[in-house]
């Protein structure tokens, strides 16, 4: 069992949103269901292709930055969004060079949800355990929420 993902799907309901604000209940359900297919080793599936993306291949806390974005290029290989993120034009995966607007689909009709916005949301909770190494947790914890709301909570982080 994987004991990271009930502190990560805290994590990322609080501050998995856009700019660290908190992420809506349907994106979270979302996120959350490819994250377990792929924690999991189940991989993630789509009625668009055949076979599931990282099948056989568990993502496994500790996972660095440049290896969830080495999946995320595969994954824009895999099944390409129709604009790929720009962090990732110009990567080659498997011979094949990611280009800004892909010429040949199927394509990812979700905007990134089936899988870039899953990675981009366990990248960003390995880079906050990181964070929590470097700075420690109160450090980073008023960085997430403001001086003033991380005090009026009492520091500790606890549901007043």
């Amino acid at each position: 069992a994987q004991e990271w993902l009930a502190p990560f799907v805290i994590f990322t309901a609080r501050f998995g949103g856009k700019g660290e604000s908190s992420l809506s209940r349907q994106n979270l359900k979302s996120v959350l269901k490819q994250v377990f297919c792929l924690v999991s080793g189940a991989g993630v599936t789509t009625e668009k292709r055949g076979g599931a993306f990282g099948k056989g291949r568990p993502i496994g806390l500790g996972i660095q930055a440049e290896q969830v974005d080495a999946l995320r290029a595969e994954a824009q290989v895999w099944m390409p969004q129709k604009r790929a993120p720009e962090d990732l034009v110009g990567r080659t995966v498997g011979g094949e060079r990611i280009v800004k607007q892909p010429d040949r689909g199927p394509f990812d009709t979700s905007n990134g949800w089936l899988l870039n916005h899953p990675l981009m949301k366990i990248r960003l909770y390995c880079e906050h355990l990181d964070e929590l190494k470097e700075m420690g947790h109160e450090a980073t914890m008023r960085r997430l929420t403001g001086d003033g709301a991380w005090q009026a909570a009492g520091g500790d982080g606890a549901a007043r």
